[in-house]
């Protein structure tokens, strides 16, 4: 808001006054006026719009404590359970999540003589991934020099529902594909209380601009859904060959009990490079929320990004640590990939992915930070109060697809 320009009236004492100047003072306190409305009025509106937006979060955020708090009474009655059926069996696990993993050894030394190249991490979408090496949007265009962002015209976007009832109301929906995590896009739907529905969807059909880059191969699909965790994202798909498909890996493979199907967190899906034009997405909404005496479901998106992303094609390390107590026998390591849907090896063939998908040794700490490797016979017995497991990383040998590392289990006995 500019600062005012208006002035006193400039009337002299005793003196004749000047009728120009008095008749522009008046119009620009006028014009001030008019100015101060018009901002005081926008800023009715941007709280009101976050009203909105806290008030769609708490009740996600409700609905979701909620639900943990079942799981916590099924949790508590299941261990009411197991301390009647001693004795326990002998083999336990531990699981290590990517916000554990590291890419650095504990000793500077051991990790500055180490040339392997280390793997990206990425705990806002929880996976540990091959190096990257570039990444091309294609719903925006980017200049590296100023940094501005320009959605093109040629990026089109079609808003499609389910349910015939109630009011819809849509902030501008290309905000939601420019990259930026300060813009988002909103669908309200009101209802009547007697005429409230049990969920209302969106189907967003996009259709990719064809003139940003020479192919339309795309491999990368990223959704923030709004509100976060209050929106479910029911489906992917792009348009290949005349048919409408389900991305590969769309189910991701969480080891998470709670569903991330049913309470959608930010999601990133990577699979075999494809050639797309058109992308297909459904938003589902559960819980309504009561908003100027009527139910409103509230829907969108922050971010929704299509992009070809490049990876190192020589692997990437990750190391997961283990703390561990007393003596004990190392049975086997796990390996969870989220995109394990998306992999070229068949599900029932899980025993081929490590020397294909990936490698992995186990390694002990000593007293200086050292990290130095187990051998087979070294699993038995074994007391040392940390390990590490030390995985490379490899991409799909069969469809190129980077495997996204989210957990590692360890199995053990005593």
């Amino acid at each position: 808001m500019r600062m005012p320009t208006s002035k006193p009236g400039g009337a002299r004492f005793r003196g004749p006054t000047s009728s120009h100047e008095y008749n522009q003072n008046e119009d620009d306190k006028y014009l001030e006026l008019v100015e101060l409305y018009q901002q005081s009025n926008k800023n009715l509106q941007d709280l009101q719009e976050a009203h909105r937006i806290v008030v769609a979060e708490n009740a996600a955020l409700q609905a979701y404590i909620q639900m943990l708090t079942d799981r916590i009474g099924t949790l508590e009655q299941k261990i009411t359970d197991m301390q009647g059926a001693l004795p326990y069996p002998p083999t336990f696990f531990q699981t290590s999540f990517v916000q554990q993993m590291a890419t650095h050894y504990p000793n500077i030394s051991q990790d500055n003589s180490d040339s392997t190249l280390r793997a990206d991490m990425d705990t806002e979408y929880r996976y540990a991934t091959l190096p990257m090496i570039a990444q091309i949007p294609k719903t925006y265009v980017k200049n590296d020099l100023t940094g501005e962002i320009i959605v093109p015209d040629e990026l089109q976007v079609s808003l499609g529902r389910s349910n015939s009832g109630g009011t819809v109301v849509d902030t501008n929906v290309y905000e939601a594909f420019n990259g930026s995590d300060d813009t988002f896009w909103e669908r309200v739907v009101t209802y009547d209380f007697s005429s409230c529905p049990d969920q209302e969807d969106v189907i967003m059909e996009i259709t990719l601009p064809s003139h940003l880059v020479n192919n339309l191969n795309i491999n990368t699909i990223v959704i923030n859904p709004h509100p976060e965790r209050g929106v479910q994202v029911a489906n992917v798909e792009y348009l290949y060959e005349d048919a409408w498909q389900q991305i590969p890996g769309f189910q991701q493979n969480d080891l998470a009990t709670i569903s991330t199907a049913l309470y959608s967190p930010r999601k990133k899906w990577y699979f075999p490079q494809v050639p797309v034009q058109k992308i297909r997405i459904t938003l589902v909404q559960k819980t309504p929320i009561d908003l100027g005496g009527k139910k409103a479901f509230i829907l969108g998106a922050q971010e929704i990004g299509v992009y070809l992303t490049l990876f190192e094609q020589g692997g990437g390390m990750v190391l997961t640590p283990f703390e561990m107590t007393g003596l004990y026998n190392i049975e086997s390591v796990e390996h969870v990939f989220l995109n394990r849907g998306a992999f070229s090896f068949d599900q029932k063939l899980d025993n081929q992915l490590e020397g294909n998908i990936f490698d992995y040794e186990i390694l002990k700490e000593e007293i200086d930070g050292t990290l130095t490797p187990l051998s087979g016979r070294e699993w038995s017995g074994q007391f040392a109060q940390r390990l590490w497991v030390r995985t490379m990383l490899y991409p799909d040998p069969y469809n190129g697809v980077n495997p996204c590392l989210t957990a590692v289990r360890l199995n053990y006995s005593r």
